[in-house]
């Protein structure tokens, strides 16, 4: 499937015996090579892997697609497939034991227990080999930076891209239409367009039931109001540490998280957020979007066609619009992720050859010849391609006989390729929008900011970040419902100013950031 883009559905899959999927097109490249490193020995080399488990069922070892994987990359693979809800007990427990499998997968690289056995020696420093594989040399530096302990790459990432997720708003732009007003840019304009939505009858029934903005928020977190406080402060980071002037500083200080309270407050007051913002579910917020009654909601791209597609059942004219950034205090911000989820590790017992053998068969999985094959399995087999079209195909029922499922594919934990606009697309999306998709992911890309305190570690926030996040998080609901004055906010933040725990955990986290 050489070219093809990685195909990712997030629709249900198999309803009525096979599924529509359409590939992201077929013309575009991935950054990615067939010629890799050669993996040479006699017979296939044999690996023990510990893996993710997304669906119900495991992988069974003789799973056709399986066997051609091993035949593509020259393995005999002895997976354990573990499910997702032990996954984190499970690592803890094979770490602890000191048994490791050859191929470990590490969820959270930045899990202390991970990161104190890698301190011990207990997995490969990869950093001094990475440049001897094409492939993998060939990701973005972003995700190997981002994940680096303390300037090492003790794992390989799963690449994912760093452009179009994170939470930025999703608009209707046919009412932004409807209304005379043009797409916002600043985030005061984001508060006029808000404001008329909830007040101006977008939907034309005469009532008013819209308001301006959905969300929900976590007991941690803003959750998908924080691009508000982003957009203030330049700064995906809301709850830990910003970068000022070449130094990382508790988040909470920033005078940009107040202005979003105030921003807050004030469409609280105004009814453009609704009145039971603190308790509504994501589910509740997505389906107020969908069902044609709020003008904006924060989320990645990912989802904008499934979104669109739900609203057009009630208003065929409906368009939800990916903004390309906003315009804050500090300048234009759109969010930069961090490029991959999961990883791979390999433990300092499997011998220096060996492990460089291993890096060989994760380099040969970021091409098309495996990484699409994990993904979409075999041609005539799994999936058929439509009026001979290999840019939309149709999954058949030996995909799900074979375990092959595009929501919740295991193979595709091992080996999947890189595409920087796999955010744009969805399952169906029409290419008019697909295409706006990506020019709005280019946009992005000029500006997008990422995290700067991504990785780095305190042991001191590490135990008191849990609780004070909380903390900050129940006086910022407080303070917007009117229940606190905004003045409490001040006073809460000069006190934290004082605390020495924060102090120390700053020092901490400052002197991770000099040693990245």
């Amino acid at each position: 499937m050489k070219g093809k883009q990685q195909l990712i559905a997030l629709t249900s899959v198999f309803l009525a015996g096979s599924v529509l999927l359409a590939a992201c097109g077929g013309n575009e490249k991935n950054d990615v090579s067939n010629t890799t490193k050669p993996i040479e020995q006699e017979g296939p080399l044999p690996i023990i892997v510990f893996a993710r488990q997304n669906a119900a069922e495991a992988v069974a070892k003789d799973n056709p697609l399986l066997k051609e994987l091993e035949k593509r990359t020259n393995t005999d693979l002895n997976i354990t497939w573990v499910p997702v809800n032990t996954l984190a007990e499970k690592t803890k427990i094979t770490i602890s034991s000191g048994d490791i499998p050859e191929m470990m997968y590490i969820e959270n690289v930045f899990d202390s227990l991970f990161v104190q056995a890698a301190f011990d020696g207990a997995f490969w420093d990869l950093t001094p080999y990475i440049k001897d594989y094409p492939n993998l040399s060939a990701l973005p530096q972003t995700i190997w930076d981002n994940s680096k302990i303390q300037g090492k790459n003790y794992v390989v990432p799963r690449p994912r891209p760093l452009e179009g997720g994170g939470s930025m708003p999703l608009l209707r732009k046919d009412w932004l239409d409807k209304l005379g007003l043009p797409v916002p840019e600043t985030i005061d304009e984001f508060y006029e367009a808000a404001k008329a939505f909830t007040e101006k009858d977008p939907d034309g029934n005469g009532k008013a039931d819209t308001y301006g903005i959905a969300g929900d928020v976590s007991p941690n977190t803003m959750g998908s109001y924080a691009w508000i406080e982003q957009a203030f402060t330049r700064s995906p980071s809301t709850t830990g540490f910003l970068l000022k002037d070449g130094e990382l500083s508790p988040a909470v200080f920033d005078p940009g998280i107040k202005s979003a309270l105030e921003f807050m407050k004030k469409a609280y007051e105004e009814n453009v957020i609704p009145a039971d913002f603190a308790v509504m579910k994501n589910s509740q917020a997505r389906d107020a979007f969908m069902g044609n009654k709020a003008g904006m909601l924060g989320s990645s791209i990912k989802p904008q066609w499934l979104f669109t597609e739900a609203l057009r059942k009630i208003e065929p004219t409906g368009d939800i619009y990916p903004v390309p950034y906003i315009t804050g205090p500090l300048g234009k911000y759109a969010q930069k992720d961090i490029g991959y989820f999961g990883s791979y590790a390999i433990p300092k017992k499997v011998p220096e050859e060996k492990m460089k053998k291993i890096l060989a068969v994760l380099d040969k999985g970021l091409t098309p010849e495996v990484g699409d094959l994990a993904s979409y399995g075999l041609k005539d087999v799994h999936y058929k391609a439509l009026d001979g079209d290999d840019s939309y195909i149709m999954a058949t029922e030996q995909a799900k006989t074979d375990n092959i499922s595009p929501i919740l594919n295991n193979l595709a934990n091992l080996f999947s390729t890189y595409n920087k606009y796999s955010n744009a697309f969805l399952a169906g999306i029409p290419q008019d929008l697909y295409d706006r998709n990506k020019e709005v992911i280019d946009e992005r890309e000029k500006v997008s900011v990422s995290n700067p305190s991504h990785g780095l570690i305190s042991e001191t926030y590490m135990v008191i970040g849990p609780d004070l996040e909380k903390k900050i998080q129940d006086l910022k609901v407080q303070v917007i419902m009117n229940k606190e004055p905004l003045s409490a906010w001040d006073e809460f933040v000069n006190k934290l100013k004082e605390d020495p725990q924060l102090q120390k955990a700053t020092a901490e986290m400052n002197e991770a950031y000099k040693n990245k």
